[in-house]
């Protein structure tokens, strides 16, 4: 079942009205946070595959209804979490979702939905999801592809780039393909060259007309569908800038010398996807393109302006590592560029901060139903990016039911040891309240306690290494040990349950996998602002006149999970 169906099926299933406290997914006690908190928390973390606690169907079902609950309750805030969870967050699906939630509203939802389409939607896999849940009629209040809806997707495809049209523009999709989205919105295009991509993308070669310089990436690409040579392909290949999804699908074989211009014309995030199948293909035999490939993936420019989330150098690394041919130049520029991608994290001042990573057996969920990268793999980047930045202050405490303290944790390992260090452990029962335990006993006094975790306690009490809930025992420490103290949980699943209720003084959630989010532990500790009030003021403008982002942000690798 794919994403899309997921959440369409699970529109039709809502759940009941919550209530501020509750029984967590493991039965013990827990809390909802505020409505905005919960809105963040599924957009920047949401899955659709199953969970250790849920399945896909479920939590599908609890996104549509809070997102439904803030389109009520919040639609400001809603529209302006739906920008920051795709830009920042780096998240696709649901906060398209949550732009189909928020189409169907009424009053100010029109304005607030015509406001931020464009920074929503950036890439044609964005709008045909759109459109895919849109026309599925199961989202309260959105009924089909008409209205605003439809006159927003006319819109934007009316600035519509030939690199997107060439990309994303294949008719052979099981799915909704750019050009059902054609025929649905009736745009008009701007140019004569968006008339000839429409006519492409509708009628493919037929649809081009006699002006040969209208879209060179276009021609070039349907000339390459004839080529007979080598030399034609590579040439066809540089002259039109032709990206790997377009050609490996439209050539009947290939050679290596094919494969080495793929290597060079691959944006930042293709690369990174790809590294197996170039490495199967023999470019990394030559020293030229290892070189030409270690420089691309350690450029910090390039490693920003991808916006790879962080987990998927990880990804790359631990998945290019197991193939026998791999390069270990390659294996290192994998682990640089994840130092890279967390190179402007704050220091956190000269604070005394003890790092909770959960490694109980819930941490092993799959965060997407892509991939293989676990709830514990986000939770041991961010450990090891957090002991890098706060070297010789920061106290690491990995916990299941009780501490590990046999970990050997260091602040020189890079951070994908640390993230390897931290998955050996997983296994156990959740006792977030672990850690407090632990600093409470040994009277030891720290700022800061960030808990990096899936937020589902229940192994504490009688009979548990922790006497009490995270909650009683925070509340202890802050007493008996040091009353200024605050505790940061970076809470990196999409369960809406919390170890303490909105407002506990001294406690703060933070949502989110990529870097960004750990950026919003230092903002709250030295001007007081926290994410959710980050958010708050995103400003909600119009987009560019054709309704998209400059041609490098169009073009850019946005994260697709």
């Amino acid at each position: 079942m794919t994403k899309i169906e997921t959440i369409i099926k699970a529109a039709a299933k809502l759940n009941a009205k919550q209530v501020e406290t509750h029984l967590n997914r493991a039965g013990a006690p827990s809390y909802y946070r505020s409505l905005p908190e919960q809105v963040v928390c599924i957009l920047t973390t949401g899955t659709l595959g199953d969970t250790y606690y849920a399945s896909g169907n479920q939590l599908a079902e609890e996104a549509i209804s809070v997102l439904l609950e803030a389109r009520e309750k919040c639609p400001d805030f809603l529209a302006k979490a739906l920008v920051y969870a795709r830009n920042e967050g780096l998240m696709k699906t649901l906060p398209v979702l949550g732009l189909v939630v928020l189409s169907g509203g009424k009053g100010s939802c029109k304005s607030l939905f015509e406001s931020v389409f464009s920074r929503v939607i950036l890439t044609p896999d964005d709008l045909r999801d759109f459109v895919a849940i849109t026309v599925s009629g199961k989202i309260p209040g959105r009924k089909g592809l008409g209205g605003i809806a439809r006159d927003a997707a006319r819109t934007w495809l009316q600035g519509i780039s030939e690199y997107h049209a060439v990309k994303y523009g294949s008719a052979n999709s099981r799915e909704i393909t750019l050009r059902d989205v054609l025929r649905m919105s009736h745009p008009k295009p701007e140019s004569a060259a968006i008339a000839e991509r429409f006519g492409w993308l509708v009628k493919g070669r037929k649809g081009l007309n006699g002006n040969v310089g209208l879209n060179p990436q276009i021609r070039s690409l349907e000339a390459l569908k004839l080529a007979a040579t080598e030399d034609e392909m590579v040439a066809l290949i540089r002259q039109g800038r032709l990206p790997y999804e377009v050609v490996v699908p439209t050539l009947k074989a290939t050679t290596p010398a094919v494969w080495g211009e793929l290597l060079r014309q691959a944006p930042y995030f293709n690369l990174l996807r790809n590294l197996n199948a170039f490495t199967k293909q023999g470019v990394f035999q030559s020293e030229e393109n290892v070189r030409y490939a270690v420089k691309k993936l350690t450029n910090p420019q390039a490693v920003e302006h991808s916006k790879v989330l962080p987990f998927r150098f990880f990804d790359a690394w631990r998945a290019y590592t197991q193939n026998a041919g791999s390069d270990s130049r390659i294996a290192d520029a994998l682990r640089a560029a994840l130092e890279i991608s967390f190179v402007n994290m704050p220091t956190l001042g000269d604070r005394i901060v003890a790092i909770g990573t959960d490694t109980s057996g819930s941490m092993s969920s799959p965060i997407s139903d892509k991939g293989t990268t676990q709830f514990i793999d986000i939770a041991g980047i961010f450990t090891g990016a957090l002991l890098k930045r706060i070297e010789g202050r920061a106290i690491p405490l990995p916990f299941d039911t009780r501490i590990h303290t046999d970990h050997d944790l260091s602040a020189r390992d890079d951070v994908m040891v640390t993230a390897k260090k931290i998955a050996s452990y997983c296994g156990g029962g959740t006792a977030v309240s672990a850690p407090i335990q632990h600093l409470l006993d040994r009277k030891i006094k720290t700022d800061v306690f960030v808990g990096i975790t899936d937020n589902e306690e229940w192994a504490y009490g009688h009979g548990y290494y922790a006497s009490g809930s995270f909650l009683e025992l925070w509340r202890r420490y802050r007493t008996e040990i040091n009353p200024g103290a605050k505790a940061f949980l970076v809470t990196i699943a999409p369960y809406r349950d919390a170890v303490a209720p909105s407002g506990e003084t001294g406690v703060h959630f933070i949502y989110g996998w990529n870097d960004q989010c750990l950026k919003y532990i230092s903002l709250k500790l030295e001007s007081g602002e926290s994410q959710i009030g980050r958010i708050g003021k995103i400003a909600l403008g119009t987009g560019s006149p054709n309704g998209h982002s400059s041609e490098n942000a169009r073009n850019a690798q946005i994260d697709e999970s």
